[in-house]
């Protein structure tokens, strides 16, 4: 039986294991009544908003930080140089390594208690813009209807304060859960969370682009990076640090026969290629596991520097790092317009 890559008490867990919805119920956790607005969008909408290929552009201008020009005489007219305050994308290794400050800038941590100081980590997600995070339809709510409350961003290590970030945390006010989401069903996993105020970009904190093109060519073994904070090894130690780790891409055939006999309550259509992304590694090696759920799997930005582009989020699978047991992530590109008209709509 398939399980959602969720939370396991107050760590999140890295090297993608699956374990069940929930496994505590941490004190001073506030049971909110839900508000969740679940608006069906359709492609013969005239809502008209701004493209997520616009809104990336838009994105890319904030790695660079404008400084005088230090040679100029006193009595010259100011002018301003530019340049990256970013960091580069490098190889990754095996088993996952520590992600570097100003790396992964879009990444968030999902909270469930109403005090932010004593969190209950449970998700992760990401930044799309200043006031969007986008994360999985199951991070919406844990155990015993827990509503997610706070999205931390700019975090490395949590229980550090030495460390080179910038962490903030933010009250989630509006959850919107992908209006074709059924559970037990594992389809349309995918969900948007609205924060209460704007978010102060900075080289720390910046939203991630979104893949719009559904004619993306993913075959393997082409590498995507999956982002989280936990466990290191399956069953191994927690870490509260932020992870990278290194995914192939499993060919769609190969996938559904991974899943052909899973349970039909939740997969009674096999693995959706239109909708959903296999990654990982046939003899096991390295996964995704429970509490990274709703982050992202990204592939860096062939047209801007120091940009990552968000191909999936993670959803479920079977066992953390086993062979033929690879993870399924919900395809961004898929839902775009639904993205597209809650994020960004433009006004009058």
């Amino acid at each position: 039986m398939m399980s959602f890559r969720n939370s396991q008490c107050i760590f999140m867990l890295f090297i993608l294991c699956i374990t069940r919805l929930g496994c505590c119920t941490p004190q001073n956790i506030d049971k909110v009544a839900s508000t969740t607005s679940v608006p069906t969008v359709n492609k013969s909408t005239s809502i008209e908003t701004y493209s997520s290929a616009e809104m990336c552009e838009k994105y890319s201008e904030l790695i660079y930080v404008k400084i005088k020009d230090p040679i100029l005489l006193p009595s010259q007219e100011d002018h301003f140089i530019k340049f990256k305050d970013c960091r580069i994308v490098v190889p990754l290794i095996t088993n996952g390594t520590l992600a570097d400050s100003k790396e992964f800038p879009h990444m968030a941590l999902l909270g469930y208690t109403k005090n932010p100081k004593d969190n209950a980590w449970a998700c992760g997600g990401s930044l799309i813009s200043n006031r969007w995070v986008l994360s999985a339809a199951h991070c919406d709510k844990i155990e015993n209807s827990l509503f997610v409350q706070w999205a931390r961003l700019g975090e490395l290590n949590y229980l550090k304060d030495t460390d080179d970030a910038r962490p903030k945390d933010y009250k989630i006010v509006q959850r919107v859960v992908h209006p074709n989401y059924k559970p037990p069903l594992l389809y349309n996993d995918i969900a948007l969370f609205r924060l209460e105020e704007d978010v102060t970009f900075s080289a720390y904190v910046r939203p991630i682009c979104l893949n719009a093109d559904p004619n993306l060519k993913l075959t393997a073994p082409q590498k995507v990076v999956a982002t989280g904070w936990g466990q290191i090894l399956h069953k191994g130690p927690v870490s509260p640090d932020l992870l990278k780790v290194d995914l192939e891409v499993i060919p769609a055939s190969q996938c559904k026969s991974n899943y052909a006999s899973s349970a039909k309550s939740q997969l009674p259509n096999g693995i959706l290629d239109d909708s959903q992304i296999c990654a990982g590694y046939a003899r096991g090696e390295k996964d995704t596991c429970g509490g990274d759920s709703g982050g992202p799997i990204q592939i860096p930005h062939s047209d801007y520097t120091c940009m990552y582009k968000q191909i999936g989020v993670t959803s479920f699978g079977k066992k953390c790092a086993e062979e033929n047991s690879p993870g399924v992530y919900t395809r961004v590109s898929k839902y775009i317009p639904w993205i597209e008209q809650i994020v960004w709509p433009k006004s009058g």
